[in-house]
């Protein structure tokens, strides 16, 4: 019943909005400006049977989904040795603060300066991702009570069982944060470093072309299949967290999604 409730929300959250594109469409009636939301789904089924499309989805989803992929393993394993570890924290906050801070268009050029365009994409999401999954996994760690702590050590447990009982359900809440934010940061970083130096094959490219030619009605549609890969990517993951919660028996307010 909790369930139903939550997808009538959706669907009317969903509805709602697409009725205020279809208004405004209707209102300016210039497709080069707004086409509708009825011109824009027409031209994704057109788009859903051809095997460009295909293509270049596969090859989007492999070079977006690759960087993610690193940038959790890789901003996990620095989040650990910074909390370990108090002179790594001091090395890498400047540098993480940078890449935060810094404009994604600014390290995409920079990147392409030196490799080439089907590299890019994954290398600038490891570069927007790491920071946030860094910052997470660290906080995470911080926040962990001292008093388990010292039963962890009254009780002469391992290291393993430490991980285990300790700081795996600690840290899970901050790590799946992470992870949803870095699959929506990733799949836009991605996408962006495509639009500016478009590989081959690619979604990027299918924005740019549609960009430069005027076809707003297929730039619109691109952008859509970008926001549903991301959305869908990001269920996905919340399915395999809720999974793995309930494996491991941990409480299940501790993984609340907003």
């Amino acid at each position: 019943m909790k369930k139903l409730k939550e997808i009538s929300k959706i669907t009317l959250s969903i509805t709602f909005w697409l009725w205020i594109w279809f208004l405004i469409a209707l209102i300016i009636n210039n497709d080069l400006l707004v086409p509708g939301p009825q011109k824009v789904f027409i031209r994704f089924f057109e788009l859903f049977i051809t095997a460009d499309f295909w293509i270049n989805i596969i090859s989007s989803i492999f070079r977006v989904m690759l960087g993610i992929i690193i940038s959790v393993i890789l901003g996990s394993l620095l989040g650990f040795l910074s909390y370990k570890y108090s002179f790594v924290y001091s090395i890498l906050s400047p540098i993480m603060t940078v890449a935060r801070a810094t404009p994604v268009a600014s390290f995409i050029i920079l990147i392409a300066l030196f490799i080439g365009a089907i590299t890019v994409p994954s290398i600038i999401t490891i570069i927007m991702v790491v920071p946030v999954v860094w910052l997470n996994i660290f906080t995470g760690l911080n926040n962990v009570s001292k008093e388990l702590k010292e039963v962890c050590l009254t009780f002469n447990l391992t290291n393993k069982q430490k991980i285990n009982a300790l700081y795996i359900p600690a840290t899970m809440p901050y790590f799946t944060s992470a992870i949803l934010s870095s699959i929506g940061l990733g799949w836009k970083a991605g996408i962006a470093a495509e639009i500016l130096f478009p590989p081959l094959k690619s979604i990027g490219k299918a924005i740019y072309e549609a960009n430069w030619l005027l076809k707003t009605i297929d730039l619109f549609t691109w952008t859509l299949v970008v926001i549903l890969l991301s959305v869908t990517f990001e269920l996905i993951t919340k399915y395999l967290i809720k999974l793995f919660s309930k494996k491991r028996g941990m409480q299940s307010e501790n993984f609340k999604f907003k």
